[in-house]
């Protein structure tokens, strides 16, 4: 039987799946789904009409079948937020909506076609529909009968005895030995993997191991693992350094106090030439041994092989469902790489990233990719490392290659790999979410997807609750996970809820854990809490930090003491140039180029625009300064920088929907089209009031410069309204300022009194010239 849908042919009888003839490799387990979708098509399929349909003899959770939805609407290019083929009903199942036709298959050709469609049998609830018309043979018969119990035996014999004769005649055939089991093993048992003992004498066992081992079980979306976080945290606990050797005994006793099931120890020796690779489960509050594994292999090239035999045994021994094993185990070379070498560099750099940060881990995972080139997972972190450091091209190109070998990853890492690249690369904010929700679907207990989605997602939206509630999210999943505070915190500052960000920064505290931008997020708090002692212990903690420095400078020049903020901005510029990190440089640089353009510098301000451009092409930073010269009337450097990032980010969201709408604005406004600004201004209203803020403060000037006072004052007072998002930022003058001029232009003098007297006192201290503060005091004085 063949189903034909669009560009598509999905033949039963020949178990594939086609477009325009090409046969498209998909997974067996998704293609069954499909065929049991299309062969009811139009009518709602429970989960668990489909579950027993296609796993009908295997316990399976609704996790498996969620990845198979998510493989099959990858292969039919679907959208689940506009699907063309499959529908989700949240909480009950899935429906194939898109027309079908039927065809006879070539090997049944006095069969005809049924009907364009196939539509539900009325009398079934939750069994599969039938095709019209009703004499037809059911066209999902074969995959409700599953084949026999002795059908099954005697493949499953023939792959053993296969598997014997191969392995009896190849030299590096494994060994393997099972020995004694204790009691039972759970899925809800939480492990603490141990370092593996090496008694080989060679070196490049070392950390590779232990990294190999927990990729194999992180593709367990049941297993619970205990965090690195968590094992660090806790050996801190213990009086030990954070990147201890983890030895058994150490696992033993951090298992006891996470209050842990089951330690995991690892080990490889020397017999005679060969090695042997074992792996003991034991109960972490007595010491019983529950499961031991052991894998004789010739060479030390076979151990990645070895490894992920062992994990999929442990996987099955303790209790996982064999569907999430089948559909969720790529083995270890696949996985990762089949370098031992490239996979102790790349666990040396997740170390180095956990205990000194991504700039220590940069060399690492570098070299890693040297040793392989085809290393999927050390490029992608390379790429969050470069992202961390500001370093966006370098990020770039290291996530494109990343995403060029994503079928060489685990699934749990592709999904990794997507979110990165859609981040990173493409800045499609819209699909990163997808792919962080899928994630979290797939696997509700890794912490990274909701790290996404509260630090870049949500927060570019405006949606602060949401990602808070992503960042509290992740500190219950893990209590040790020290972004999740970090993000929790910031969100709480957005939301101009200080008291309990304050309260977030003393629960990590309490746990020992820290960031160095823990720093930049105090000082923050102090500064809505005006408390210049907390301000001051904060920057003498970080004295060389540039970005807290830039902080300093910030608040003076939102005091108008430029005379004091331009050293300190510039002293900011000079250690990330002596560091030679041009990005971060050009930030900085134009940031001081739209403070300048705001408080009437537009000379300096074009000057220092065009050297951020000669440093980056970021861009954060080709927007910025396509800003300044829009509002300085340099209007074709402005266009160029227009085409650029239309040309370079043509998925980006921000870029689309925010960046280039703000420039053109800015552009309108110097032409007196304020109309046109607003028209522009348009689609930046989907991210409601979130950072940066220059559409807002564009959509009040063109109001106000078309006479409509009271919509202007609503914009500008959205700015007044969020101290936590403008925090020292100096733009808060300039709304405050036109707030007051907007209540003037109503007749609401008092409120305009109070406005300019608000702005007056922040600028009491300010420099006798600073052009804002002359325009204030010449202002006020017509009010009183």
């Amino acid at each position: 039987m063949f189903y034909c849908f669009d560009k598509f042919e999905l033949s039963e009888q020949e178990f594939s799946l086609r477009r325009d003839g090409q046969r498209i490799a998909i997974e067996p387990r998704a293609l069954r789904v499909l065929l049991v979708l299309v062969g009811s098509q139009g009518k709602l399929l429970e989960k668990k009409t489909l579950l027993e349909a296609v796993w009908k003899d295997t316990y399976v959770e609704e996790t498996t079948l969620t990845r198979a939805i998510a493989v099959i609407r990858k292969h039919l290019e679907d959208d689940p937020r506009a699907p063309r083929y499959i529908e989700t009903i949240p909480t009950r199942g899935y429906r194939f909506i898109a027309p079908v036709e039927i065809r006879p298959s070539s090997a049944d050709p006095a069969m005809t076609v049924l009907s364009s469609t196939v539509v539900a049998d009325p009398g079934a609830s939750d069994a599969v529909a039938k095709p019209t018309p009703s004499t037809a043979p059911s066209t999902v018969a074969p995959l409700q009968a599953p084949e026999s119990r002795a059908a099954k035996k005697q493949k499953t014999a023939t792959r053993i005895l296969t598997a014997f004769v191969f392995g009896a005649v190849a030299l590096g055939a494994f060994l393997v030995q099972r020995r004694s089991r204790g009691a039972s093993l759970s899925t809800k048992d939480t492990i603490v993997l141990a370092d593996f003992t090496n008694t080989t004498e060679d070196h490049a066992f070392d950390d590779a191991l232990r990294q190999g081992m927990l990729v194999q079980l992180e593709q367990s979306p049941v297993l619970r693992l205990a965090s690195d976080s968590q094992i660090r945290n806790t050996l801190k606990m213990m009086g030990l350094h954070t990147d201890a050797v983890l030895t058994p005994e150490a696992a033993r006793e951090v298992c006891q106090r996470i209050a842990g099931t089951v330690v995991l120890n690892g080990s490889i020796h020397r017999l005679g030439k060969e090695y042997v690779i074992g792996l003991q489960a034991r109960r972490c509050s007595t010491g019983e041994q529950l499961d031991a594994e052991q894998v004789q292999v010739a060479r030390k090239e076979d151990a990645l092989n070895a490894l992920s035999q062992i994990a999929t045994r442990f996987r099955t021994r303790i209790g996982e469902a064999s569907g999430t094993i089948h559909d969720l185990d790529t083995p270890l070379a696949e996985a990762t790489t089949p370098s031992l070498d490239a996979l102790r560099a790349f666990s040396r750099g997740i170390g180095n990233f956990n205990t000194k940060g991504s700039a220590a881990a940069v060399p690492l995972f570098q070299q890693a990719t040297e040793l392989d080139p085809a290393f999927a997972e050390a490029h992608v972190w390379l790429g969050r490392m470069y992202a961390d450091l500001g370093q966006e091209a370098a990020s770039i190109q290291s996530t494109q290659k990343a995403y060029g070998l994503r079928e060489r990853a685990s699934y749990r890492e592709r999904l990794s790999i997507d979110v990165s690249y859609e981040l990173l690369v493409t800045g499609n904010l819209e699909k990163a979410k997808a792919a962080c929700e899928a994630w979290i679907q797939m696997y509700p207990r890794d912490v990274y997807p909701r790290a996404f989605l509260s630090a870049i997602v949500y927060p570019a939206y405006g949606q602060y609750d949401r990602a808070l509630k992503e960042a509290t999210d992740s500190m219950t999943v893990d209590p040790d996970f020290v972004v999740g505070y970090r993000n929790a915190a910031v969100n709480l500052i957005a939301l101009n809820r200080v008291g309990e960000a304050e309260q977030i920064l003393q629960q990590a505290a309490q746990r020992k854990l820290f960031l160095p931008g823990f720093v930049s997020t105090a000082y923050r708090m102090a500064f809505l809490k005006g408390d210049e002692n907390a301000m001051k212990r904060a920057s003498d903690s970080a004295p060389t930090n540039p970005w807290l420095l830039h902080y300093r400078a910030a608040t003076q020049a939102q005091a108008g003491k430029m005379t004091q903020a331009r050293p300190l901005q510039e002293q900011a510029v000079g250690i990330t140039r002596r560091g030679q990190r041009q990005e971060t440089e050009a930030e900085l640089t134009v940031a001081q180029a739209t403070t300048d353009v705001l408080y009437g510098y537009p000379e300096a301000a074009v000057k220092e625009a065009r050297a951020s451009l000669l440093l980056s092409t970021a861009r954060s930073v080709e927007y910025s300064a396509a800003l300044v010269l829009a509002m300085t009337k340099h209007d074709d450097e402005a266009l160029r920088l227009i085409a650029d990032l239309r040309r370079r980010f043509p998925e980006d969201t921000l870029v689309r929907y925010e960046y280039l709408p703000t420039i053109q604005a800015a552009l309108a406004l110097g032409h007196n089209q304020p109309q046109q600004a607003i028209d522009l201004l348009q689609p930046t209203s989907q991210f409601e009031v979130s950072l940066p803020l220059n559409a807002v403060y564009l959509r009040g000037l063109s109001f106000l410069a078309m006479g409509k006072a009271p919509q202007a004052a609503a914009e500008f007072q959205k700015i007044v309204d969020h101290p936590g998002l403008v925090l020292c930022d100096p733009l808060l003058n300039l709304a405050q300022i036109n707030l007051a001029r907007a209540y003037v232009a109503q007749g609401k003098r008092e409120d305009a009194r109070a406005n300019y007297q608000k702005l007056l006192q922040r600028l009491s201290g300010a420099d006798a010239g600073l052009p804002i503060l002359q325009q204030v005091t010449r202002e006020q004085s017509r009010v009183l």
